[in-house]
Protein backbone atom coordinates (compact mmCIF):
# COMPACT_ATOMS: atom_id res chain seq x y z
CA UNK A 1 0.00 0.00 0.00
CA UNK A 2 1.33 3.42 -0.91
CA UNK A 3 2.29 5.80 1.83
CA UNK A 4 -0.78 7.82 2.70
CA UNK A 5 -0.78 11.44 3.69
CA UNK A 6 -3.29 11.72 6.48
CA UNK A 7 -1.58 13.95 9.06
CA UNK A 8 -4.36 16.52 8.95
CA UNK A 9 -7.03 13.84 9.15
CA UNK A 10 -5.40 12.32 12.22
CA UNK A 11 -5.02 15.75 13.83
CA UNK A 12 -8.67 16.54 13.16
CA UNK A 13 -9.87 13.27 14.70
CA UNK A 14 -7.56 13.67 17.71
CA UNK A 15 -8.84 17.20 18.28
CA UNK A 16 -12.44 16.13 17.82
CA UNK A 17 -12.01 13.43 20.45
CA UNK A 18 -10.82 16.06 22.92
CA UNK A 19 -13.75 18.38 22.22
CA UNK A 20 -15.66 19.11 25.41
CA UNK A 21 -18.90 17.65 24.04
CA UNK A 22 -17.22 14.40 23.01
CA UNK A 23 -15.56 14.16 26.42
CA UNK A 24 -19.01 14.43 28.02
CA UNK A 25 -19.90 11.08 26.44
CA UNK A 26 -17.82 9.49 29.21
CA UNK A 27 -20.05 11.01 31.87
CA UNK A 28 -23.38 9.64 30.72
CA UNK A 29 -24.53 6.09 31.38
CA UNK A 30 -26.93 4.52 28.93
CA UNK A 31 -28.42 1.19 30.02
CA UNK A 32 -25.31 0.02 31.80
CA UNK A 33 -22.51 1.43 29.65
CA UNK A 34 -21.19 4.91 29.01
CA UNK A 35 -22.09 6.58 25.74
CA UNK A 36 -18.38 6.72 24.89
CA UNK A 37 -18.15 2.93 25.24
CA UNK A 38 -21.20 2.52 23.02
CA UNK A 39 -19.64 4.91 20.49
CA UNK A 40 -16.49 2.79 20.26
CA UNK A 41 -18.62 -0.34 20.00
CA UNK A 42 -20.56 1.14 17.07
CA UNK A 43 -17.33 2.03 15.27
CA UNK A 44 -15.67 -1.35 15.74
CA UNK A 45 -18.89 -3.08 14.64
CA UNK A 46 -18.97 -0.94 11.51
CA UNK A 47 -15.36 -1.89 10.78
CA UNK A 48 -16.12 -5.60 11.27
CA UNK A 49 -19.02 -5.35 8.83
CA UNK A 50 -16.89 -3.56 6.25
CA UNK A 51 -14.17 -6.20 6.56
CA UNK A 52 -16.77 -8.93 6.04
CA UNK A 53 -17.88 -7.26 2.82
CA UNK A 54 -14.31 -6.56 1.68
CA UNK A 55 -12.17 -9.43 3.01
CA UNK A 56 -8.48 -8.60 2.70
CA UNK A 57 -9.25 -5.63 0.47
CA UNK A 58 -9.72 -2.51 2.56
CA UNK A 59 -8.07 -0.46 -0.16
CA UNK A 60 -10.98 -1.27 -2.45
CA UNK A 61 -13.41 -0.54 0.38
CA UNK A 62 -11.84 2.89 0.87
CA UNK A 63 -12.65 3.74 -2.75
CA UNK A 64 -16.34 2.97 -2.27
CA UNK A 65 -16.83 4.10 1.33
CA UNK A 66 -16.01 7.52 2.76
CA UNK A 67 -14.09 6.33 5.81
CA UNK A 68 -13.60 9.86 7.16
CA UNK A 69 -17.30 10.71 7.08
CA UNK A 70 -18.13 7.35 8.64
CA UNK A 71 -15.63 7.60 11.51
CA UNK A 72 -16.42 11.23 12.34
CA UNK A 73 -20.14 10.53 12.01
CA UNK A 74 -19.87 7.71 14.54
CA UNK A 75 -17.85 9.82 16.98
CA UNK A 76 -20.53 12.52 17.12
CA UNK A 77 -23.65 10.44 16.44
CA UNK A 78 -24.81 10.34 20.07
CA UNK A 79 -23.62 13.67 21.44
CA UNK A 80 -27.15 14.83 22.20
CA UNK A 81 -27.47 11.91 24.63
CA UNK A 82 -24.86 13.67 26.72
CA UNK A 83 -25.86 17.28 26.20
CA UNK A 84 -29.55 16.62 26.86
CA UNK A 85 -28.95 14.44 29.90
CA UNK A 86 -26.36 16.73 31.48
CA UNK A 87 -28.58 19.77 30.98
CA UNK A 88 -31.48 17.98 32.74
CA UNK A 89 -33.61 18.27 29.62
CA UNK A 90 -37.05 16.69 29.78
CA UNK A 91 -36.70 15.38 26.22
CA UNK A 92 -34.66 12.30 25.34
CA UNK A 93 -32.19 11.71 22.53
CA UNK A 94 -34.64 9.23 20.98
CA UNK A 95 -37.43 11.80 20.96
CA UNK A 96 -35.15 14.38 19.39
CA UNK A 97 -34.19 11.89 16.68
CA UNK A 98 -37.87 11.18 16.00
CA UNK A 99 -39.22 14.71 16.15
CA UNK A 100 -36.44 17.30 16.02
CA UNK A 101 -33.46 15.95 14.03
CA UNK A 102 -32.59 19.52 13.08
CA UNK A 103 -31.38 19.99 16.67
CA UNK A 104 -29.06 17.00 16.26
CA UNK A 105 -27.79 18.43 12.98
CA UNK A 106 -27.19 21.83 14.56
CA UNK A 107 -25.12 20.28 17.34
CA UNK A 108 -23.09 18.27 14.82
CA UNK A 109 -22.47 21.41 12.77
CA UNK A 110 -21.39 23.31 15.88
CA UNK A 111 -18.89 20.63 16.94
CA UNK A 112 -17.40 20.24 13.47
CA UNK A 113 -17.11 24.00 12.98
CA UNK A 114 -15.39 24.46 16.34
CA UNK A 115 -12.78 21.84 15.49
CA UNK A 116 -12.29 23.38 12.04
CA UNK A 117 -11.73 26.80 13.62
CA UNK A 118 -9.31 25.42 16.20
CA UNK A 119 -7.17 23.81 13.50
CA UNK A 120 -7.74 26.34 10.71
CA UNK A 121 -8.95 23.49 8.51
CA UNK A 122 -12.06 23.35 6.37
CA UNK A 123 -13.81 20.07 5.59
CA UNK A 124 -15.18 19.93 2.07
CA UNK A 125 -18.81 20.99 2.24
CA UNK A 126 -20.18 17.82 0.67
CA UNK A 127 -18.32 15.71 3.24
CA UNK A 128 -19.57 17.81 6.14
CA UNK A 129 -23.13 17.51 4.81
CA UNK A 130 -22.63 13.76 4.55
CA UNK A 131 -21.37 13.53 8.15
CA UNK A 132 -24.45 15.37 9.39
CA UNK A 133 -26.69 13.02 7.41
CA UNK A 134 -24.99 10.02 9.02
CA UNK A 135 -25.64 11.55 12.44
CA UNK A 136 -29.30 12.47 11.95
CA UNK A 137 -30.20 9.17 10.25
CA UNK A 138 -28.48 6.65 12.52
CA UNK A 139 -31.77 5.54 14.14
CA UNK A 140 -33.10 4.39 10.78
CA UNK A 141 -36.84 3.69 10.83
CA UNK A 142 -36.95 4.64 14.51
CA UNK A 143 -35.95 8.20 13.62
CA UNK A 144 -37.40 10.90 11.38
CA UNK A 145 -34.58 10.74 8.83
CA UNK A 146 -33.74 7.50 7.02
CA UNK A 147 -30.16 6.65 6.02
CA UNK A 148 -29.73 7.34 2.31
CA UNK A 149 -26.03 6.63 1.75
CA UNK A 150 -23.91 3.52 2.11
CA UNK A 151 -22.00 5.04 5.02
CA UNK A 152 -25.20 6.05 6.81
CA UNK A 153 -26.61 2.55 6.41
CA UNK A 154 -23.39 1.00 7.75
CA UNK A 155 -23.53 3.25 10.83
CA UNK A 156 -27.24 2.58 11.36
CA UNK A 157 -26.74 -1.19 11.26
CA UNK A 158 -23.76 -0.99 13.62
CA UNK A 159 -25.67 1.24 16.03
CA UNK A 160 -28.65 -1.11 15.93
CA UNK A 161 -26.43 -4.12 16.66
CA UNK A 162 -24.73 -2.40 19.59
CA UNK A 163 -28.06 -1.23 21.00
CA UNK A 164 -29.60 -4.70 20.73
CA UNK A 165 -26.72 -6.76 22.06
CA UNK A 166 -24.41 -4.54 24.10
CA UNK A 167 -26.56 -1.92 25.81
CA UNK A 168 -27.20 -4.16 28.76
CA UNK A 169 -26.48 -3.64 32.44
CA UNK A 170 -23.15 -5.47 32.84
CA UNK A 171 -23.90 -7.68 35.81
CA UNK A 172 -24.81 -11.34 35.83
CA UNK A 173 -26.16 -13.69 38.48
CA UNK A 174 -22.68 -14.95 39.43
CA UNK A 175 -21.68 -11.75 41.21
CA UNK A 176 -25.08 -11.33 42.84
CA UNK A 177 -25.28 -14.89 44.18
CA UNK A 178 -21.69 -14.70 45.41
CA UNK A 179 -22.62 -11.64 47.47
CA UNK A 180 -25.77 -13.35 48.72
CA UNK A 181 -23.73 -16.38 49.79
CA UNK A 182 -21.55 -14.01 51.82
CA UNK A 183 -24.60 -12.84 53.74
CA UNK A 184 -25.54 -9.66 51.92
CA UNK A 185 -29.24 -8.93 51.53
CA UNK A 186 -30.78 -7.81 48.24
CA UNK A 187 -31.13 -4.23 49.49
CA UNK A 188 -27.43 -4.14 50.35
CA UNK A 189 -26.46 -5.59 46.97
CA UNK A 190 -28.54 -2.93 45.20
CA UNK A 191 -26.68 -0.24 47.14
CA UNK A 192 -23.26 -1.85 46.60
CA UNK A 193 -23.64 -2.38 42.85
CA UNK A 194 -25.67 0.71 42.03
CA UNK A 195 -28.12 -1.34 39.98
CA UNK A 196 -31.88 -1.33 40.39
CA UNK A 197 -33.97 -3.95 42.14
CA UNK A 198 -35.44 -4.84 38.75
CA UNK A 199 -32.00 -5.65 37.31
CA UNK A 200 -31.00 -7.75 40.34
CA UNK A 201 -34.31 -9.64 40.26
CA UNK A 202 -34.02 -10.23 36.51
CA UNK A 203 -30.51 -11.70 36.79
CA UNK A 204 -31.54 -14.05 39.59
CA UNK A 205 -34.61 -15.12 37.62
CA UNK A 206 -32.51 -15.94 34.55
CA UNK A 207 -30.14 -18.10 36.59
CA UNK A 208 -33.02 -19.94 38.26
CA UNK A 209 -34.65 -20.62 34.90
CA UNK A 210 -31.41 -21.96 33.45
CA UNK A 211 -30.81 -24.26 36.42
CA UNK A 212 -34.51 -25.09 36.86
CA UNK A 213 -34.42 -23.93 40.47
CA UNK A 214 -37.27 -22.27 42.34
CA UNK A 215 -35.80 -19.98 44.97
CA UNK A 216 -32.84 -17.72 45.62
CA UNK A 217 -31.92 -20.02 48.48
CA UNK A 218 -31.64 -22.84 45.95
CA UNK A 219 -29.28 -20.65 43.90
CA UNK A 220 -27.08 -20.03 46.93
CA UNK A 221 -26.94 -23.75 47.72
CA UNK A 222 -26.01 -24.51 44.11
CA UNK A 223 -23.28 -21.87 44.17
CA UNK A 224 -21.82 -23.14 47.44
CA UNK A 225 -21.83 -26.69 46.10
CA UNK A 226 -20.57 -26.02 42.56
CA UNK A 227 -18.68 -22.77 42.98
CA UNK A 228 -20.38 -21.21 39.96
CA UNK A 229 -23.71 -19.96 38.64
CA UNK A 230 -24.76 -19.39 35.01
CA UNK A 231 -25.77 -15.84 34.14
CA UNK A 232 -28.65 -17.20 32.10
CA UNK A 233 -28.97 -19.14 28.87
CA UNK A 234 -25.98 -19.34 26.52
CA UNK A 235 -27.10 -16.35 24.45
CA UNK A 236 -27.57 -14.06 27.44
CA UNK A 237 -24.33 -15.28 29.02
CA UNK A 238 -22.50 -14.43 25.80
CA UNK A 239 -23.97 -10.92 25.84
CA UNK A 240 -22.93 -10.36 29.47
CA UNK A 241 -19.39 -11.58 28.75
CA UNK A 242 -19.11 -9.42 25.63
CA UNK A 243 -20.24 -6.24 27.36
CA UNK A 244 -18.00 -6.87 30.37
CA UNK A 245 -15.01 -7.39 28.06
CA UNK A 246 -15.94 -4.27 26.08
CA UNK A 247 -16.13 -2.13 29.21
CA UNK A 248 -12.82 -3.53 30.48
CA UNK A 249 -11.12 -2.79 27.15
CA UNK A 250 -12.34 0.81 27.02
CA UNK A 251 -11.36 1.42 30.64
CA UNK A 252 -7.92 -0.13 30.15
CA UNK A 253 -6.93 1.36 26.79
CA UNK A 254 -9.05 4.50 26.70
CA UNK A 255 -11.89 5.57 24.44
CA UNK A 256 -9.78 8.03 22.45
CA UNK A 257 -6.88 5.64 21.88
CA UNK A 258 -9.19 2.86 20.70
CA UNK A 259 -10.80 5.19 18.17
CA UNK A 260 -7.38 6.25 16.89
CA UNK A 261 -6.37 2.61 16.49
CA UNK A 262 -9.21 1.98 14.03
CA UNK A 263 -7.65 0.75 10.80
CA UNK A 264 -9.87 2.91 8.57
CA UNK A 265 -7.80 5.97 9.48
CA UNK A 266 -4.81 4.51 7.63
CA UNK A 267 -6.73 4.72 4.36
CA UNK A 268 -7.83 8.35 4.68
CA UNK A 269 -6.17 11.07 2.62
CA UNK A 270 -5.96 14.73 3.55
CA UNK A 271 -6.56 16.04 0.03
CA UNK A 272 -9.86 14.16 -0.19
CA UNK A 273 -11.18 15.63 3.06
CA UNK A 274 -9.96 19.25 3.25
Amino acid sequence: MEKLQNEKVVLFIKTLLQHSTIQKLKLVDDKGITVSTHTYDVLRTAVWNIKKDYPNNMEQASKRIDFFALVVGVIIHDTTKATLRLSDSNISHSNVMRKYPELVEEEAEFILSEVEDMLNLKIKEEIKTHIKHIVVSHHGRWGKVRPETLEARIVHEADKYSALYHRITPIGAKKIVKLMSEGYRKEEIIKMTGYTEGIITDRLKRAKQELKLKTNRDLIKHYLRKGKIPDGDSFFTKRINEIQNLIYKVEKVGFEELILQISLINYMKDFKVF
